[in-house]
């Protein structure tokens, strides 16, 4: 199975949006040195990306879980650089804090020293999923577990309940897109989003499988990760593309990373433990 999960790798969709042809195009892999990957996220400023390793079961607190630096080369810097946590899922940056959700806190670490700062816990979280940081540091995590249908927010202090509702139900992938935040809500297999401001919550379009990450493509599309093995360009006006599709060889595809400077798609396999690294082109 692992064999023909490589192979799939390299044989990658080349599908046509209202933009023209895209496709994505490998361009490295690390090897299967990960526990669990789960998500990705690139530090501009020291320009490294850090990968969450659940490392168990994906809402034990077993203390097993750990965060490692790879180069953006694909080379392992240090694989267990962070350790002592429990399963932690997505991640964000601002300045010189790493924010980590990880089951019921959220985890601050501080990327200079090397070191956790606090965790932040969410009162009444149960499977706290992703992380989006917002204008001025606000954090935005959803917590997934189907009972929840919440998003908490970190104002520096403290988290908090910020949302709750039957139409963000199972939410996962979060991003901050202007005065927005966007959600991935599994629950009903679309994009939703919730004015920051007012709290209205709208649709923006419907995907129609589970959704893990999101990310945006620098030219107003949305990248979407379906964590059985489906990476997609999604338009707002309804276009879905299919980029990878690796759910027949067991390969997922959790919380992507997208950056439009160099094109370059970042996609944790989960259990298949590798990073994989690709270029869109269009």
């Amino acid at each position: 199975m692992k064999r023909s999960a490589a192979i799939i790798f390299l044989i990658l969709a080349v599908t046509s949006s209202g933009s023209g042809a895209v496709s994505l195009v490998k361009k490295w892999e690390t090897d299967r040195v990960f526990k669990t990957p789960e998500s990705v996220v690139y530090d501009a400023e020291r320009h490294i990306l850090y990968v969450s390793n659940i490392c168990g079961g994906p809402d034990e607190k077993d203390g097993n879980g750990f965060i490692s630096q790879l180069s953006m080369k694909g080379e392992i810097v240090s694989l267990k650089w962070i350790g002592g946590l429990n399963a932690p899922k997505g991640m964000g940056i601002s300045g010189t804090r790493l924010y980590v959700a990880d089951v019921d806190e959220l985890v601050e670490i501080d990327v200079e020293k090397g070191k956790v700062l606090a965790r932040h816990p969410a009162p009444g979280a149960k499977f706290l999923n992703d992380v989006a940081v917002g204008s001025g540091g606000a954090v935005y995590i959803s917590d997934s577990a189907e009972s929840q249908n919440a998003i908490y927010r970190f104002d520096g202090e403290k988290v908090e309940l910020w949302a709750r509702a039957p139409s963000i139900n199972r939410p996962n992938g979060l991003l901050v897109d202007g005065g927005n935040l966007v959600i991935g809500v599994s629950g009903h297999s679309m994009l939703k989003r919730v004015d920051i401001e007012t709290g209205k919550i709208s649709d923006i379009v419907t995907i129609g499988s589970a959704i893990d990450g999101v990310a945006m493509d620098g030219k107003g599309n949305f990248i979407v990760s379906d964590w059985k093995g489906r990476t997609m360009l999604v338009e707002p006006s309804g276009g879905i593309y299919v980029l990878l599709d690796t759910a027949a060889a067991g390969v997922n595809s959790a919380d992507i990373c997208f950056l439009p400077k160099w094109k370059m798609l970042l996609i944790p396999t989960f259990s298949d433990n590798r990073v994989v690294a690709c270029t869109l082109v269009y």
